[in-house]
């Protein structure tokens, strides 16, 4: 395993993580336990990966409370990073940023990772409205200062938000971004690039297209009810996606890599990138994820798969 400063904040982390969405058990197909969850979490501190990013929604607090258990002893070795700001509990699961929420929200995730701070505290995809009316990046300075949390930042879905977060953060608050990147996934070449600028940690979730860049699936793939994939890889995208896919494939067989590798050597091999975070619901799927560390793909085969055609949120 190799292992990258982790930006400005001096901590040291895994250049492959443990996404924790899967093992919360929800979104993910009905084929999760936490027999297997446990495992994984295990076969992936084994293999050196020493970053968990989770949140309080995944699994609705349980994927936090798994790591919480596993980490129990070791705690000291390991970064944490969980996310706050979506609602849970109500049904629509909506998003609440508003101080007071955030607050109780981080208190929750402690006692439930059993832990009285984590490494890196992120605010769950807060749009610019959020941002600006709630005063987001005051609560995140007022949260890091507490102590409950080292370091803090946000999780991100598309570029506009993002970018509208850094244009606001005159003070260098954000200290680590997670935001989704995969070869398929356009959507922020740009946030990379400023982040890298300004020393600005860059988690990159989502590597492998939510599976799909493992080869795994296809468009005949029916992706059980609650999976959260179902709605978006319908046909039509799967028809969209279809010659950027066999050009993926292509190159994984010109690198001698499988097409699981190939995405995740991209994302290594993207400047600006610090550790990427895929998902593990098997200690099979952790070994497969680790199969990447240190693999690194030449700078013309990078520029070839980023200029495949592919989509932005």
């Amino acid at each position: 395993m190799k292992y990258n400063e982790l930006g400005k904040t001096g901590l040291r982390v895994s250049e492959i993580g443990f996404g924790a969405w899967a093992i919360g058990g929800q979104a993910w197909g009905n084929d999760i336990t936490d027999k297997n969850a446990m495992a994984a979490l295990q076969e992936a501190w084994q293999q050196g990966i020493n970053l968990f990013d989770t949140a309080d929604c995944y699994g609705d607090g349980h994927s936090e409370a798994l790591i919480g258990a596993f980490l129990l002893g070791q705690r000291e070795k390991a970064v944490i990073v969980t996310k706050g700001g979506t609602s849970y509990r109500v049904k629509e699961r909506s998003k609440d940023f508003t101080r007071d929420y955030l607050i109780r929200s981080l208190d929750e995730s402690l006692e439930r990772l059993q832990t009285d701070y984590v490494d890196v505290y992120l605010l769950h995809v807060p749009n610019a409205q959020w941002q600006d009316e709630a005063h987001v990046l005051d609560t995140l300075r007022e949260i890091k200062n507490s102590g409950k949390a080292h370091f803090v930042g946000l999780a991100m879905w598309g570029a506009a938000d993002t970018l509208h977060a850094l244009e606001k953060d005159t003070d260098g608050v954000i200290d680590v971004l997670e935001v989704p990147f995969n070869i398929l996934n356009k959507s922020n070449f740009e946030v990379l690039c400023i982040a890298r600028e300004r020393n600005i940690a860059v988690l990159t979730s989502e590597p492998l297209a939510s599976g799909v860049l493992t080869g795994k699936y296809h468009a005949q793939t029916d992706f059980a009810d609650g999976d959260h994939r179902k709605g978006f890889w319908n046909d039509m995208r799967w028809e969209t996606m279809e010659s950027s896919l066999r050009e993926i494939a292509a190159c994984a067989k010109e690198a001698g890599m499988s097409m699981a590798e190939l995405a995740l050597a991209y994302n290594l091999s993207t400047p600006g990138v610090t550790c990427v975070i895929p998902g593990g619901k098997t200690p099979e799927q952790v070994r497969k994820n680790v199969q990447a560390a240190g693999l690194r793909i030449p700078e013309d085969m990078r520029q070839r798969l980023a200029d495949v055609p592919g989509f932005v949120y």
